[in-house]
């Protein structure tokens, strides 16, 4: 499955000007909102979820950029993976088409040799938006375990002699260094 990289922009692009056009009718209402803020935000949902009913059936790996306009897929999620299951379940959540939830599922069931991974400071970004979300949206306790390990390995990566989450570098004698 490739998508060419004009028709993700085209995308953006219809998105951002429906979200700025709402954005300014919340704004010339002094901010208290306005009638057409709601249903231009959900046009604009509508719409994503339209493009993303037509390509989520041919991904089988994460899309974790373009390349010469055609995305680029990893089979471990590279460090944006909890993002494709995230957006399955955004689209679940919008459209309440059960054919979202079975590929959300799936491909965050994909990120669980993560959940150990110490090699990176990104585990928020794999494990929030596709096993928190999957655990609130499933009640499956499993989830939220596995979500709680990623954080363990996560906190493995905190330098406490300089108080920071080291986001680069190797670890030496259990402490992550950075120097």
């Amino acid at each position: 499955m490739s998508m060419s990289r004009r028709t993700v922009l085209a995308v953006a692009a219809g998105a951002r000007a429906t979200a700025a056009s709402s954005a300014q009718a919340v704004a010339a209402s002094g901010g208290q909102g306005s009638a057409t803020a709601g249903p231009a935000l959900r046009a604009a949902a509508d719409y994503a979820v339209e493009k993303l009913r037509a390509v989520a059936p041919g991904v089988s790996a994460f899309p974790v950029g373009t390349k010469f306009e055609k995305w680029v897929f990893s089979q471990n999620g590279d460090w944006v993976g909890g993002f494709w299951p995230g957006t399955l379940w955004m689209a679940y959540l919008h459209s309440k088409d059960e054919t979202f939830r079975t590929p959300a599922l799936d491909s965050a069931r994909k990120l669980a040799p993560r959940r150990y991974d110490t090699s990176t400071h990104d585990l928020g970004f794999l494990f929030h938006p596709s096993w928190v979300t999957a655990w609130r949206l499933t009640g499956d306790d499993s989830w939220r375990v596995g979500a709680i390990q990623a954080a363990g390995s996560l906190i493995q990566r905190y330098n406490s002699r300089d108080r920071i989450f080291v986001s680069t570098g190797c670890c030496r004698d259990g402490v992550f260094r950075t120097q």
